[in-house]
């Protein structure tokens, strides 16, 4: 085990998130609107966020492949780089990405954990230079206090060991979770809260060619990429054009064929 994952490991009893039930999934009806605290507190989107185009890119292709992976569901929502607000006294989380269940899938501005009845489930941070203290060291610490299941960090440059980590909270604690090797030959570290195993796959022959990668087991392939929902989406466009034309077609040798056995008027 790395020092780092240790110094997790090390973090004191977490206390109860006063307000917000950290384990429970909201019991009554899904908020299908925006409660009066998150439309008063500021966004994330109101402050200036710096990010290099490494960290950016593992964002978009992080939160956009999980939107894809759970589209059409109604209580799922996936975030990214906004104010996860968590405590009325102290400021928010922004965590790079995050998934909250049992919560309405809608567009939100920030995350009000107290309006929403918990916190989110899953937190990744995907690590620059200027973050490595406080994705190492500090967040830890917040997300556990949060009530946040499972935490997860990702160093696109390699600097942190290792590289990829998960861990969950058990008792107050951020336990380390196991590396597991993939189907695919890849090792990889599974989140239990996703159902899915998170690893850095090759995409070049420098060591720096790698990607984050989502890999299910339930279907045994890897999430598209970004570049693949758009050829996903190209053929379903296309494939729904063939249908029509054929359903075209089809009514066109109907009306013909009734017309023909109809008994002249």
């Amino acid at each position: 085990m790395s020092e780092a994952m240790r110094d997790i490991s090390r973090w004191p009893e977490a206390p109860a998130l006063a307000g917000v039930r950290a384990q429970a999934v909201n019991g009554g009806a899904l908020r299908r609107t925006p409660g009066p605290d998150e439309l008063r507190l500021p966004s994330c989107e109101e402050e200036p966020v710096s990010q290099n185009s490494r960290q950016l890119a593992v964002i978009t292709e992080g939160v956009g492949s999980l939107r894809l992976h759970w589209r059409g569901q109604q209580d799922i929502y996936v975030g990214g780089d906004q104010f996860v607000y968590w405590d009325r006294e102290r400021p928010p989380a922004a965590p790079d990405v995050f998934v909250a269940f049992g919560v309405s899938n809608r567009h939100r501005s920030s995350y009000v954990a107290w309006e929403e009845g918990k916190p989110p489930d899953f937190v990744l941070e995907v690590v620059s230079p200027s973050s490595r203290q406080q994705d190492e060291k500090v967040k830890p610490a917040l997300y556990a206090k949060m009530g946040v299941p499972e935490y997860f960090w990702y160093d696109p440059l390699g600097k942190l060991n290792p590289p990829l980590a998960g861990f969950a909270l058990r008792r107050g604690r951020y336990e380390p979770l196991p590396d597991q090797m993939l189907p695919t030959g890849e090792i990889g570290v599974r989140s239990t809260m996703l159902g899915l195993s998170l690893c850095i796959k090759s995409t070049g022959s420098e060591p720096l060619d790698v990607a984050l990668c989502w890999f299910d087991p339930a279907a045994g392939r890897f999430l598209p990429a970004r570049h693949e929902w758009a050829d996903d989406n190209r053929r379903l466009i296309e494939e729904n054009r063939q249908a029509a034309a054929k359903v075209a077609e089809l009514e066109a040798l109907i009306e013909k064929m009734q017309r023909s056995s109809s008994p002249p008027g």
